[in-house]
């Protein structure tokens, strides 16, 4: 009997957690990057094509 009890609770905990009851927000309005050609993520966490001179660098930024 407990382990009916517990089985149908993690079924229903299961159920509420599913991610189809969240809302998916889209984070990038930019069209996106094509898969065959390197890419990275700006400050704001676009995703950008790459580019080297572009590239931000931290501690060349604080001056070391």
């Amino acid at each position: 009997m407990k382990f009916t009890i517990a089985t149908v609770v993690a079924f229903a905990a299961m159920a509420l957690a599913s991610p189809a009851m969240i809302p998916v927000v889209k984070r990038q309005n930019a069209p996106a990057v094509d898969a065959s050609v390197p890419a990275m993520t700006d400050r704001a966490g676009n995703v950008i094509p790459f580019d080297s001179t572009k590239v931000y660098q931290n501690l060349a930024a604080n001056g070391l």
